[in-house]
């Protein structure tokens, strides 16, 4: 049985089944019989199970609806055939719209689709899409589950949300339409488009409605500008503002700079992406690989683009290349001259020639060991030489 351009209320398909209806068919066929000979077989009546059998609906509109009687979900689609206890539809030509509290909070469409367990859940396959409307992020997968009781899509094989401010793969994921978020599970690429960053993990919590990422597995980030990798971390904690362009790292934190050519080591950084500035207030190591120099301290302020630093509290200095050590409160660190400025209870240690320099100011280049060290109007530079031991 056909029936075209009708709105059917799921799972209740079996409405269009009752005597009313029989009975309407016997009497059609009773006024429309030819002058053939009328036969036993012609005047039976169909069985309910046959017809239940043969029930396809084309051109239609499905919809559902909660206890309250608010829509869960409404759908058109081009062809529905029902199975024999109406629990199962098979759809075809999908699109429809996804409710929660009796707003529209998916719009989706695909080439085809089941409906199951009276309705409770509705799966999507083929060419698949899903936008939120309050947010505008679009969601594809291989395969879409929808389970309007528990306010979840579930997304199988191939997952892409797309947004203005991101874009992300996956194997699998989850939307919570109540908290707008999406859960990306699997072989994660997600790009950030200003500045771009590429971010590779297993994990991450999209928050979409306020505009943050999150993730608790090791991810490596990879930041760009006109194509060319400017920075590289790594870290097994994250939480990105897309709106402010500013992420924390936790957790065996890693950087690299190419241009100031540096690596930082720490526990926990605030990234300002776009410009390029970093905070970190635990201990934290700086190493200029490049002259081989390392600089230690328990606070420290990076501003890459314009190669300057600052860090306080038990700072070290070390040049690996001629044997050197800078002790001070805190340290200013030009990385484009090499110029520091040390201050606060400045202690200077070098090999060759052995001594010792106190003092409560240094400035100069520590890579050539070319220091001018200060005393305040109290204490006077001290310093301490060591001759060589005869061999």
């Amino acid at each position: 049985m056909n029936l075209s351009k009708k709105t059917i209320l799921f799972p209740q398909v079996n409405l269009w089944l009752g005597k009313g209806f029989i009975l309407f068919l016997l009497i059609h066929i009773s006024a429309c019989q030819s002058s053939n000979p009328v036969t036993e077989k012609d005047l039976e009546q169909p069985t309910k199970e046959e017809l239940d059998s043969r029930l396809t609906l084309n051109n239609a509109t499905l919809e559902q609806a909660d206890a309250k009687g608010q829509t869960l979900w409404k759908i058109q689609v081009n062809k529905a055939n029902y199975s024999k206890d109406k629990k199962v539809a098979q759809l075809e030509k999908v699109k429809g719209n996804l409710y929660q509290d009796g707003k529209v909070v998916l719009y989706v469409s695909a080439n085809k689709g089941t409906i199951e367990d009276n309705g409770k859940k509705i799966f999507l396959r083929e060419n698949i899409t899903a936008t939120d409307p309050r947010n505008g992020i679009v969601i594809r997968g291989d395969e879409v589950e929808w389970r309007p009781e528990d306010n979840i899509l579930m997304i199988r094989n191939n997952l892409k949300g797309i947004h203005t401010k991101l874009q992300a793969t996956a194997k699998e994921g989850r939307y919570h339409t109540k908290q707008e978020r999406l859960e990306l599970v699997g072989d994660i690429l997600a790009t950030v488009k200003e500045p771009p960053l590429q971010i590779k993990t297993n994990y991450l919590s999209w928050d979409v409605k306020n505009q943050f990422i999150s993730g608790d597995q090791p991810i490596n980030i990879v930041r760009f500008k006109d194509k060319t990798i400017t920075d590289q971390l790594s870290a097994k904690k994250v939480i990105v503002s897309l709106k402010d362009g500013v992420a924390t790292l936790q957790n065996e934190v890693q950087y690299k700079s190419f241009d100031p050519p540096i690596q930082i080591a720490t526990n926990e950084i605030s990234w300002n992406y776009k410009a390029r500035l970093i905070g970190a207030n635990t201990p934290v190591e700086i190493f200029q690989y490049k002259d081989k120099i390392t600089v230690t301290g328990n606070r420290a302020h990076v501003d890459l683009n314009n190669k300057m630093t600052i860090l306080s509290e038990g700072v070290q200095s070390i040049n690996q290349s001629s044997p050197s050590k800078l002790y001070s409160n805190q340290l200013i660190w030009n990385m484009a001259t090499q110029m520091v400025e040390a201050s606060g209870n400045v202690i200077y240690e070098q090999a060759k020639p052995k001594m010792n320099f106190t003092g409560e100011k240094a400035v100069g280049i520590i890579k050539d060991n070319s220091l001018i060290l200060n005393g305040n109007n109290n204490d006077r530079v001290v310093t301490e030489i060591y001759p060589e031991e005869k061999k």
